[in-house]
């Protein structure tokens, strides 16, 4: 594989590369909606306790773009990255069709 192509791979869509999770979310502020990608190799951290069903986790603190408002993001995975818990406190996750009929 050449520099180019691993280029490429940064850069394609999360769709068509696995190393990439997105996540849409709306701010109960102001109704903005974004499209947030995580990448599964640097944004998502492991889980290291035994007694805690997931494996990996993601906690970020998202600042709307339109009003500046703070949106806690918190995201539970299992050892194949299926979500097993998510919740957004002063937004809300929203599916990838809401985000595109907007």
């Amino acid at each position: 594989m050449g520099l180019f192509d691993k280029l490429k791979n940064i850069f394609t869509k999360a769709g068509n590369d696995s190393k990439l999770i997105e996540v849409y979310i709306e701010d109960n502020k102001c109704g903005n909606q974004m499209k947030l990608i995580f990448r599964k190799s640097y944004d998502i951290q492991k889980v290291y306790e035994e007694q805690r069903e997931a494996a990996y986790e993601i906690k970020k603190v998202v600042i709307c773009d339109n009003c500046y408002n703070k949106i806690k993001l918190r995201m539970e995975f299992d050892k194949k990255y299926k979500v097993i818990t998510q919740e957004a406190e002063d937004g809300k996750i929203i599916s990838s069709e809401e985000y595109k009929n907007n």
